[in-house]
């Protein structure tokens, strides 16, 4: 058959891409002897590209034997047609699959044939059916995973040692673990799938599986059913063999109702053990702010609690109004009572007193114990009411009584000072009351007195001094004055005093008398003695220029003064070479006996400081004291001096003292020599240095240069320039 028939034998195949190829004898590769627009263009060639090419070559290098193996198979056992799908590839190397129908058409008289191939591009098709089995091959493995993940889950809850269940929109048991199984029953296996709830809950009921159903098994059953019917309650709690769970349920889409109990003992358990102990701790707690706030001996609140409720009792009136007062109780003949009955009746007296005060007093006031014997009430009252001092009297009444311990009686009594807004400021009522309390004190025993405006008058003048005490120290007020201490053998000018005065800029220069008591309360006192120390041996360095000598001074200084850190730089720094003595009164000198003392006191004499006991005679003396600590000189109290001239027994007092300081070796100074036979009397006893108005007043600075160089005139010498 030629190529014209084939054509004419097939017209219908020119709608399509069809290619004829012809293979002369089996021996011959098959060629392209025609093909149609459509089938040249699908591999990107032209008609004419395409006559002569080897059929094959249409075909990818991977599918060329499976097409050919396609090819033979069917011809072989007598076929002439056949479709099958190939990769086959474009003139740009581009592959695509298509759908290939063959036709064989043999020679009738020879062994060739020609070969008609439709071609249809199924490259989408093919890439759907692609998809499609990778699509079925993922929903393959997807649903084995799942299968595996739902046997592990499963074998996951099932080893789980929380029970777990689902039940249907019927509830109905659908699966639950072990666990849950054993839990309502004496088994793993006494649960079958389709039990409903109910049924499940009367075996566990059967089984003995819930202990707080014993006894009213049908009403438990209820309650449950209510929780397990109220779509709301998602959590419940159920007690279940001795352990405590809480369900915990959910819905799934499909109606399912999964139910997980989870012990939650271990964790109560722990939630009570932490409430116990935070009870403990809170009672610790209690006990320690209890303890901080309150005496321990009678149980009141102690002067933190005092403050505490002061602040309290202030804010309350300044936001509801009235009026507070403070009354300050204190014992009289309570140290007696101490003293000769023993401590412990002391300590029962101070209870009894505190019973008798609660036992008068209301529960809203404020009672506390702020001292040895000492208690401070604070009460509520109204404007201009005699409320307090009514209490005082009622509480008088009531403490005066006397107490047995052991059989004896003990007898003491009560004073109280009062002190009350608005007189004074609510801050100041603890302070006032005190005042008052002294007050009481001195005007006798078993009475109370009220802070009034004298008293507030005083003690706003006290404030006024303090603070111009303070003032004073910051604008360098506070200066010395120096009086001369003579020899009388001599004449000669030995040493002067240095003491300290105040230049007031309004009330001029002021004594000790007028502030040192002030100062002593505030606790500045050492800040003037540091003052007046630094400012003496800084001008009187200046003598030597002006009087051609320098003077040995002596200073007035406290035990706190002379052991403060500062001291001994402050003597390092003044670096006065005129000689320095430091006067001590007679109890620090011969009381005290601390090791720290006495070091210090040896440190001091290595630096060429001298010691002196002031006011000697006025303090409980000790010849053994005087022999230890070995002072330099001794000074006389002028209240000793002054009657000499006039009392036999006391010229033999000073001799004495004078023949004993002799005797140890030790100076002797005597104050208040005021007239010539003060003079001639102490210089008849041999006391070796005098001191008084006989002689000067206190000078300043000016006045002192003066008196140094009026001495020099005369023809004496200072002591300190024979030295």
């Amino acid at each position: 058959m030629n190529l014209e028939d084939v054509i004419s034998n097939f017209p219908q195949l020119t709608v399509d891409a069809v290619g004829i190829a012809y293979r002369a004898s089996n021996d011959v590769e098959p060629e392209f002897v025609w093909v149609n627009e459509p089938f040249a263009h699908m591999f990107g060639a032209t008609q004419i590209d395409m006559i002569g090419r080897h059929a094959m070559s249409i075909y990818h290098d991977d599918y060329t034997a499976d097409f050919h193996q396609t090819v033979t198979e069917p011809l072989a056992s007598g076929r002439s047609s056949f479709s099958t799908d190939s990769l086959c590839i474009r003139d740009d190397r581009s592959t695509f699959w298509v759908r290939v129908s063959y036709f064989a058409l043999f020679d009738a008289t020879g062994p060739g044939r020609h070969s008609v191939v439709l071609v249809r591009d199924v490259d989408d098709l093919k890439d759907r059916e692609q998809a499609a089995e990778l699509a079925l091959i993922e929903n393959e493995q997807l649903l084995a995973r799942v299968e595996a993940t739902q046997s592990r889950l499963i074998s996951a809850l099932d080893t789980a040692p929380d029970p777990f269940a689902i039940f249907d929109s019927r509830d109905r048991l659908v699966i639950c673990n072990t666990a849950y199984s054993a839990s309502m029953t004496d088994g793993a296996g006494g649960l079958t799938e389709g039990m409903t709830g109910d049924q499940i809950l009367r075996l566990g009921l059967v089984n003995n599986a819930f202990p707080e159903a014993i006894g009213r098994e049908e009403e438990w059953l209820q309650e449950q059913g209510r929780l397990w019917r109220d779509p709301g309650n998602r959590e419940f709690h159920i007690a279940i063999r001795g352990r405590e769970y809480r369900a915990i349920r959910s819905g799934t889409s499909n109606g399912d109702r999964v139910v997980l109990y989870v012990d939650i003992s271990d964790f109560l358990d722990q939630q009570r053990e932490l409430k116990r102990y935070a009870e403990r701790l809170e009672r610790a707690n209690y006990e320690i702010s209890h303890q901080a706030l309150h005496d321990e001996l009678t149980g009141l609140g102690n002067r933190r609690f005092l403050k505490i409720k002061l602040d309290e009792m202030i804010a309350r009136r300044r936001d509801r109004g009235g009026e507070i007062a403070a009354l300050h109780i204190d014992l009289d003949r309570f140290k007696q009572i101490n003293d000769t009955m023993g401590h412990a009746a002391g300590d029962y007296v101070l209870t009894s007193v505190a019973r008798v005060l609660r036992e008068r007093l209301r529960e809203e006031d404020v009672i506390a114990r702020t001292g040895g014997d000492e208690f401070v009430v604070l009460v509520r009252c109204k404007v201009g009411s005699k409320e307090p001092e009514v209490l005082a009297r009622r509480l008088i009444d009531a403490v005066s009584q006397p107490v047995l311990f052991e059989g004896r009686p003990c007898r003491f009594a009560a004073s109280i000072g009062i002190a009350r807004t608005p007189l004074i400021d609510a801050y100041d009522l603890l302070t006032s009351s005190d005042v008052a309390l002294y007050k009481a004190k001195m005007t006798g025993r078993a009475r109370f007195a009220v802070f009034d405006h004298v008293d507030l008058q005083s003690l706003r003048e006290s404030k006024r001094l303090t603070d111009d005490i303070a003032r004073g120290l910051e604008a360098g007020e506070f200066v010395p004055v120096y009086q001369p201490q003579i020899n009388p053998f001599t004449g000669e000018i030995a040493a002067f005093e240095t003491l300290a005065r105040w230049q007031h800029p309004e009330r001029g220069l002021l004594p000790p008398s007028e502030f040192l008591t002030a100062a002593a309360e505030m606790q500045v006192d050492g800040q003037i003695d540091s003052a007046i120390f630094r400012a003496a041996t800084s001008e009187c360095r200046e003598c030597r220029r002006l009087s051609g000598c320098l003077p040995r001074l002596s200073f007035n200084v406290s035990l706190q003064r002379i052991m403060g850190e500062s001291f001994i730089a402050d003597i390092e720094r003044a670096d006065y070479g005129g000689g320095i003595a430091l006067e001590l009164v007679e109890t620090i000198f011969l009381e005290e006996e601390s090791d720290a003392f006495l070091k210090r006191v040896e440190m001091l004499r290595r630096m060429n400081v001298r010691f002196e006991v002031d006011d000697f005679g006025s303090g409980r003396a000790s010849i053994v004291a005087l022999k230890r600590i070995a002072p330099d000189r001794l000074k006389i109290d002028r209240r000793l001096v002054e009657p000499i001239t006039t009392s036999e027994r006391a010229r033999k007092l000073v001799r004495s003292i004078i023949d004993i300081a002799q005797a140890l070796d030790i100076g002797v100074t005597a104050e208040g020599v005021e007239t010539p036979m003060h003079e001639t009397i102490l210089k008849d006893f041999g006391c070796d240095r005098l001191q008084g108005y006989l002689y000067a007043r206190p000078l300043p600075f000016a006045g002192m240069v003066a008196f140094l160089e009026g001495n020099q005139r005369d023809g004496r010498v200072p002591a300190s320039r024979q030295s």
